[in-house]
């Protein structure tokens, strides 16, 4: 379960979300906004990694005192920097979550990634790569919460369904952020929130 509350967050003196809440219980829903509207603020600040007022629980544990919350996964880049490598970056993950490496290889090949690219680090990729083998590095361990930016931005035409099937198969309780309407008619059992002004408005009220 994902219970935000009253959830603000502010850098300085400019306030990026205020009075944010919702609560999921074994349900996806998908966040509209344009580029700039908090959306990924909000995936950092329930990953741990923006601070913020207010409380986000996973499975009633308070982010900021439950760094690593083991059933919880993003696909944010940032927090991939563990390992010289994505593939160290997998190891790593697979050991403190005992995910199945296997599985990782699997999912890039359903993305038709090249195995080959995950002796880089996710910096030294192109921007299509890193996007899909975040996405690898998020749900390879099956997690019970997710969270995923832009799951489509940068991903070529040719893989966006296998992205989206993918999503549908995998993330049984979490937030989709993106900016591309689209992604709501392909999620049709999922719930639509919009941010606007920095607030969480429920239903697609993009512009």
């Amino acid at each position: 379960m994902l219970e935000i509350k009253d959830l603000s967050v502010s850098f300085e003196d400019v306030t990026v979300l205020r009075d944010v809440n919702l609560k999921l219980d074994k349900e996806v829903c998908i966040v509209l906004g344009p580029n700039g509207s908090g959306k990924t603020t909000l995936l950092r600040a329930i990953s741990g990694i923006v601070p913020y007022k207010g409380s986000i629980k996973i499975n009633g544990k308070e982010v900021r005192s439950a760094k690593g919350v083991l059933e919880y996964s993003t696909n944010l880049q940032e927090v991939y920097t563990i390992g010289n490598s994505a593939w160290e970056t997998a190891k790593i993950i697979a050991e403190i979550k005992g995910g199945d490496l296997n599985e990782f290889l699997s999912i890039l090949d359903y993305l038709n990634v090249d195995r080959k690219v995950v002796h880089k680090p996710i910096y030294k990729m192109s921007t299509g790569q890193r996007s899909l083998v975040s996405l690898a590095l998020a749900l390879f361990t099956k997690p019970q919460v997710v969270t995923i930016d832009e799951p489509i931005e940068n991903v070529d035409v040719n893989r966006r369904d296998r992205v989206v099937s993918l999503l549908k198969e995998r993330v049984r309780e979490g937030i989709i952020v993106t900016h591309r309407k689209e992604l709501v008619k392909m999620f049709e059992e999922a719930r639509v929130y919009t941010i606007v002004g920095g607030e969480l408005v429920e239903g697609d009220k993009m512009q």
